[in-house]
């Protein structure tokens, strides 16, 4: 049956409701699917709704129980917009200030949307590239692969070991990983892509020049120890216009000679500074934690120690693991807190292995154990290349962004009044 939807009256807030959810107009007729109150849930309404929420609402209304659930959750939405319209909740003054924020905020990100389009580079530019330089904008090779993340590097051979057995190496991941989150998944990380910046480049290139299958390790990261298998690889392919894109920009903002210009301006940040992994157990006093070094130096395992006791909600399930610590960048761990000064301090004096006496921080009474101490490394222009051209990236970005800025300020003008701003600034109370 085709109908015309129901509308409910126009007003204000309405219409700044509607700026705000990027709702673009429905025609004359609709077809009404549900009426609720005053409105209604159409077909074109529900594709308007798949569209704005991207390739979600997209995957989601192409299956019959996709459609289901987005239906269902539309006619409660509308139940509560109709409802709450009823009520005058629209009318409120709190509410129109909110909705009246709303629209100019949708408003500004579309026009940024429409006038800095590809940070301000134009079509052609952008596709004169694309022609020039076709043979090097491929997509680049991707790995899956799985791990399973230990503490120490004699349970990542031994689990090697298992694994070059025959042991399945979804049960070894469950049962041995510390990467709890990939561990429910058989060890399965996220698509791997050589310019990767979660893993360092010497696994990288280890893992994008094995064997598909067979097991590889242990390779160390500031995570821990791990084990891996790839186990297949996709190859880059030839990149459409459109798909380029991204890489155009990034080559036209950050070229290779700034690149490397960049790098030798900034070589310093990308040096890998010293490192220490170690256990961390925090107790509520001292005592507690005497008691803690007492049951190490007896024998007892320190991660059972942490899991046990440890007051550090974060570090606690892991054994107390904080896989990596470099000199100098302190731990979010502590973040608000002195306490990474300390820790820092701590572990750098400790050799691996030794247990510290128990040390006073701002929530309780810690140990710590270095398990392993990493010296510092001079950078190596192409193995940090990746990062650093994303850095100058980042910094052109910015620099675009505020040209574009100061040409639109110049453009509209602006008077300052600097009496009543200095007024303002210097708070309430001053007339």
């Amino acid at each position: 049956m085709r109908k015309r939807a129901r509308r409910q009256n126009i007003t204000p807030a309405v219409i700044a409701l509607s700026v705000a959810l990027l709702i673009t107009g429905c025609g004359e007729e609709e077809t009404v699917l549900v009426d609720i109150g005053d409105g209604a849930v159409t077909v074109e309404g529900l594709q308007r709704t798949a569209a704005l929420l991207g390739n979600q609402g997209l995957t989601q209304a192409g299956t019959r129980q996709g459609r289901e659930q987005l239906l269902e959750k539309t006619i409660q939405v509308e139940v509560l917009y109709q409802a709450a319209l009823d009520a005058g909740v629209d009318q409120l003054p709190d509410v129109q200030a909110q909705l009246e924020q709303a629209a100019r905020d949708v408003i500004i990100s579309n026009f940024i949307r429409i006038s800095f389009t590809d940070y301000g580079f134009s079509e052609d530019e952008l596709y004169t590239y694309y022609k020039n330089h076709a043979s090097d904008l491929i997509s680049p090779t991707q790995a899956s692969v799985r791990h399973i993340l230990t503490e120490n590097e004699a349970e990542a051979r031994q689990a090697l070991s298992e694994l070059r057995g025959g042991a399945d190496f979804a049960r070894l991941a469950s049962e041995r990983s510390i990467d709890r989150m990939s561990a429910v998944n058989g060890g399965r990380l996220p698509v791997l892509y050589p310019d990767n910046q979660v893993l360092p480049p010497h696994i990288l290139e280890a893992l994008f020049s094995a064997e598909a299958g067979v097991p590889l390790g242990p390779l160390e990261s500031q995570m821990g120890w791990h084990v891996f298998v790839v186990d297949a690889y996709s190859p880059g392919k030839p990149l459409d216009f459109d798909e380029a894109r991204p890489q155009i920009i990034l080559h036209l903002l950050a070229p290779e000679p700034d690149v490397r210009a960049y790098y030798d301006t900034h070589r310093d940040e990308f040096d890998r500074p010293d490192a220490v992994s170690l256990r961390y157990i925090l107790s509520a006093t001292r005592s507690d934690a005497e008691r803690v070094v007492t049951r190490i130096k007896a024998g007892e395992d320190p991660g059972e120690i942490a899991r046990e006791v440890s007051l550090d909600a974060a570090t606690r399930d892991g054994g107390g693991m904080i896989p990596k610590l470099y000199r100098g960048n302190p731990l979010p761990l502590f973040a608000g807190t002195g306490d990474a000064q300390i820790v820092e301090e701590k572990a750098f004096s400790l050799k691996p292995d030794a247990i510290s006496e128990p040390f006073e921080l701002s929530r309780g009474w810690a140990v710590i154990q270095v398990l392993d101490f990493a010296p510092g490394e001079t950078s190596d222009y192409e193995n940090v290349r990746a990062q650093a051209q994303s850095r100058l990236f980042e910094t052109r970005v910015r620099e675009k962004e505020q040209a574009f800025y100061d040409a639109l300020e110049e453009s509209l003008g602006i008077k300052r009044n600097e009496e009543a701003i200095a007024a303002y600034l210097a708070g309430p109370g001053v007339n």
